[in-house]
């Protein structure tokens, strides 16, 4: 039978109320559908907005005002680890695909904490960020990191180059290494929240919103911005539709409200449509879906269920509400946790058919992370990997594969994987291998050693079998000579296209540079602007308190600054 559950953090360093139910808990898995249980819950957290991040293995919880994350196995249902680190942990997210092996922390400081949780390494970034990370999200290919700010701006990052060991070189005309390769900075105010669609295409969009009461969709592979969004009200939390067909956000007052990106006429997708770029659009705040009560306090944290019919919806007094996103309003309260619901994330969904054959890797066991000299890239030589680098993790078998392999339908590895020894063939394959990286690569000497190791057997062979084997040699040669060509070939072209791109890269910061002085110097001309006009105004209002004519003292200022600007033109003409 299919089932969807959810699992639901609280804030819990408020006072608990004499009637609480549930004491002392801070993590609760909650399954709604078909019937409305408590699975289990975990103790002793107290999670802040955007601060918990579920693997299929563990849940990773950062404490409030602390700068410290709990780790609970959701196997054996208990604490596993606490983990502390440098700096507050203001928001968390994981990466790696969906056994989540990278857990990525914003802390106070601006900068983001790395920590692969199979091997331990731990990498940090340049605090690029001016105020606290607040909001975190990872696209879905897990190429990319999206941090929002306190200080209005989002910072994209390559989550690649920041764990790869080959840092590119810095300098004058380069980033510095683990620092974010684009910034977003359509917005005025605090960052709220921030979601990435469900595409792995490199058309994938973002959503963020803001204190200055705007949501904003835009491409994060390029910057480039897509729609503007006035909404009613500062948005607390955020969530995008499965299909990225619309966008749900939460306001204080606890009202929920759903923003269509196909309500506007467009013959073509309205998020890429030019003409609709500069357009900001208003959803009314009419449209707002209304909480029963007002007792229900803020909207801390939205999700939407598996087929994006339902809304879920958690709440500063502890109530999860549900909504009919058909209907557009309430439809009942699921669960109360007495202190207010920081997160809510939906469980992928249980119970659908899955290949037999199919093997699971899950980490039993979490490495807690360490920062060690041998794995920061000024040490050792570049782009290597250190001796002790360990990848820990388990693989599982599902029983119908176990069937499978009985009846020899598999895959090698797979006999290999569930085989109680090394099967010959794999260890006659890896002794053939290590027997030919110990010979020197040159045929004719390989057969003539093969000739001396085996003298009785080549007396007996017959004329006619030792001219086939030196006919199959001299085709070998050939094969191999050919081969040869054909690999320096590649190589010169793998080595042609990693200079194309370098020079690429750098041609691309170019223009950023070029781009951000532009937007430099109409930032200061419309300031000089404004200035001009403030001083026009003030002297008008002044001459006409003194009884002159305010017309004419405009007049004679204007006379004034064309003069001092055909003085400057002069000068720089002179200087040239």
């Amino acid at each position: 039978m299919l089932s969807e559950s959810f699992i639901a953090s609280t804030l819990t360093s408020v006072k608990t109320p004499a009637a609480a139910t549930l004491r002392d808990v801070g993590i609760c898995v909650q399954e709604w559908q078909p019937a409305l249980n408590l699975r289990s819950t975990f103790k002793k957290s107290s999670t802040a907005a955007n601060c918990l991040a579920v693997s299929p293995s563990h849940v990773f919880a950062a404490q409030s005002e602390k700068a410290i994350v709990h780790v609970y196995s959701r196997e054996k249902g208990n604490q596993e680890a606490i983990i502390p680190f440098p700096e507050r942990i203001r928001s968390i997210a994981l990466a790696g695909g969906k056994n989540g092996d990278i857990l990525v922390l914003g802390t106070e400081g601006g900068r983001l904490i790395l920590w692969e949780t199979c091997t331990g390494r731990q990498v940090a970034t340049t605090a690029s960020h001016l105020q606290p990370v607040t909001s975190l999200v990872v696209d879905p290919t897990s190429n990319f990191i999206l941090s929002g700010s306190s200080d209005a701006s989002i910072h994209v990052w390559s989550l690649v180059d920041i764990l790869s060991f080959t840092k590119p070189p810095s300098g004058r005309d380069r980033q510095q290494p683990n620092s974010p390769i684009r910034t977003f900075s359509n917005h005025r105010a605090a960052i709220t929240s921030i979601a990435v669609g469900h595409s792995s295409g490199r058309y994938n969009i973002a959503v963020s919103t803001s204190k200055d009461n705007t949501a904003i969709a835009w491409d994060y592979h390029t910057g480039r911005l897509l729609r503007t969004f006035l909404l009613p009200a500062s948005a607390t939390c955020l969530t995008l539709d499965p299909v990225d067909r619309a966008f749900y956000v939460g306001y204080e007052d606890g009202s929920v409200q759903s923003v269509d990106f196909y309500k506007s006429q467009s013959i073509q997708h309205t998020l890429h449509d030019p003409s609709l770029h500069s357009t900001p659009s208003q959803p009314s705040a009419e449209d707002r879906w209304l909480a029963p009560s007002s007792d229900f306090g803020s909207v801390h944290s939205l999700s939407l269920s598996y087929d994006g019919m339902v809304l879920l919806s958690g709440h500063q007094n502890g109530k999860v509400l549900s909504w009919n996103v058909a209907r557009r309003k309430y439809a009942s309260t699921l669960a109360d946790y007495t202190h207010p619901v920081t997160n809510i994330i939906m469980l992928p969904l249980e119970g659908l058919p899955s290949s037999g054959n199919e093997l699971r890797r899950i980490a039993h066991t979490i490495v807690k992370p360490r920062y060690d000299h041998a794995l920061s890239e000024s040490s050792g030589t570049p782009g290597a990997v250190p001796a002790d680098y360990t990848f820990s993790t388990h693989l599982l078998v599902s029983n119908t594969a176990q069937l499978t392999i009985s009846d020899h339908q598999t895959n090698e590895f797979s006999k290999a994987l569930t085989h109680s020894f090394f099967p010959e063939s794999m260890m006659e394959e890896g002794l053939a291998e290590l027997a030919a990286l110990k010979q020197s690569g040159n045929t004719g000497t390989h057969v003539s050693s093969i000739s001396q190791s085996v003298p009785d057997q080549a007396a007996t062979v017959d004329h006619s079998q030792v001219a086939s084997l030196e006919e199959e040699v001299t085709t070998l040669k050939k094969k191999l000579a050919v081969n040869e060509t054909a690999r320096q070939v590649t190589t010169d072209e793998v080595t042609k296209l990693r200079s194309d791109l370098v020079n690429l890269q750098d041609y691309v910061n170019e223009l950023h540079q070029k781009q951000e002085q532009a937007r430099r110097e109409k930032v200061l001309r419309q300031a000089r602007k404004e200035e001009r006009e403030t001083r026009r105004r003030e002297a008008w209002f002044a001459a006409e308190k003194k009884g002159k004519k305010g017309d004419a003292v405009l007049r004679r200022m204007e006379l004034e600054e064309e003069a001092q600007t055909s003085d400057t033109d002069d000068q720089s003409s002179d200087e040239q």
